[in-house]
């Protein structure tokens, strides 16, 4: 049989066998461990419900009747003071407190959407702010205002208009956010952010592209990373293809395949690449640095560099190693502090560099070096040689270039250092 709890009025129940109806300022005291609602709890208005409620269906409706007259709400407030266990849905207009755990097959609110413990539901919409204390499991959430998550979630697709925070670990296959989203790790399989991304914990992922800044504080491993603004990873980043804008920071270990960087990007211990980086600004790499191609606009500091193809450096370089590679370009006015080493190498107009070990080695016009070991070379006009020059088969040398001694052919040359 059905139950009514009149405007403003209180009943105690333990079990309903039939639909519950509970009308604005209605108060439910729960008889025992948990009110038993065999139909559907139906709420107008304003309704307190204190202690833990099962039922098949549950709706917080808008519009309230009572005798001849009818009004319209905008939605009430719905507070249950312990568990809510729905078979089927739940729809409410308004706010839906519920102290302690949430399951349902269906979630809709319109309002507001606060959990005390865990929240589990096949899917979950809801049109303002969503608050869980414990973990989330479900197939889909769909929050227009804000989400915060004090465990972790499991969700297939997640899509949040403002921001979300997740303080646990995540296992989600589509994260879309519209503002800014902050996770505890895990797995998450894309990544769409509009704002800014921050993981706290180790995070793997297949792809993540943020429109402004990325901030791993555990270790990352993932496919691939576009990012407009700013990346930085706190401790060792695995990703195959890395895209950013900006500036990247990484204070561990940096592993992957091919990296394209607007401004500048730097390593705390070794870079090591299966494809090419091409960076605008600056590379800083506290260790070794290993790649197949390498272009910099600026400058690249590093202990060592190795490149298997190319590498072409528009400002700077400094190792103490030495830098190698196939074929080396240094440009206009450069400079290299420690050894250059490939089979072919090209020193631009007026750049300074110190020791050149090279297969083919082409000085331009009024560029600087220490000591020379080539098979083959060509000094240009106005060079300055302040060691020596050994060469093996043939080098040119122009009449106005300054050499402290005749070039030696020799044998054999010095082994490189790398």
């Amino acid at each position: 049989m059905d139950v009514t709890v009149p405007t403003r009025g209180q009943l105690r129940l333990s079990r309903v066998d039939g639909n519950l109806y509970v009308h604005d300022g209605g108060i439910i005291e729960v008889d025992g461990k948990e009110l038993v609602v065999t139909g559907i709890v139906i709420c107008y208005g304003d309704v307190e419900m204190r202690g833990s409620v099962k039922a098949e269906g549950f709706e917080g409706r808008e519009r309230e009747e009572g005798g001849f007259m009818r009004f319209q709400r905008e939605g009430g407030r719905i507070r249950i003071h312990g568990d809510l266990d729905v078979r089927d849905g739940v729809d409410v207009r308004g706010l839906l407190s519920v102290r302690k755990s949430l399951s349902a097959r269906d979630v809709d609110i319109g309002g507001a959407l606060e959990i005390g413990g865990e929240a589990s539901s096949s899917s979950i919409d809801v049109g303002g702010r969503l608050t869980v204390g414990g973990r989330l499991k479900g197939s889909t959430l769909n929050v227009g205002g804000s989400v915060y998550i004090g465990g972790g979630a499991e969700v297939e697709a997640v899509d949040v208009g403002g921001r979300i925070e997740i303080e646990g670990p995540c296992k989600i296959l589509h994260l879309d956010c519209g503002g800014k989203a902050d996770v505890g790790g895990g797995e998450i399989d894309e990544i769409d952010v509009g704002g800014s991304f921050e993981s706290t914990g180790e995070l793997k992922f297949k792809e993540i592209d943020v429109g402004g800044r990325v901030t791993l504080r555990k270790r990352g491993e993932g496919e691939q990373i576009d990012v407009g603004g700013k990346l930085e990873a706190s401790e060792n980043l695995k990703v195959e293809d890395l895209d950013v804008g900006g500036t990247v920071e990484v204070d561990g270990d940096l592993q992957g395949g091919s990296i394209d960087v607007g401004g500048s990007i730097r390593v705390n211990r070794d870079m090591t690449l299966s494809g090419n980086i091409d960076v605008g600004g600056a590379i800083k790499v506290r260790g070794f640095g290993k790649m197949r191609s390498l272009e910099v606009g600026g400058s690249v500091e590093a202990d060592g560099i190795i490149a298997e193809r190319d590498t072409e450096i528009g400002g700077k370089v400094d190792t103490r190693k030495g830098l190698k590679a196939e074929r080396i370009r240094l440009g206009k006015k450069g400079s290299a502090i420690g050894p250059l080493i490939g089979g072919d190498v090209r020193i631009g107009r007026g750049a300074e560099v110190e020791d050149v070990y090279a297969g083919y080695l082409e000085l331009e016009p009024d560029a600087s070096a220490r000591n020379l070991y080539v098979i083959r070379g060509s000094i240009g006009r106005g060079c300055r040689i302040y060691g020596n020059v050994k060469y093996l088969e043939s080098i040119d040398v122009d009449r106005d270039a300054e050499l402290p001694v005749q070039p030696e052919k020799v044998q054999t040359l010095p082994a490189p250092p790398l």
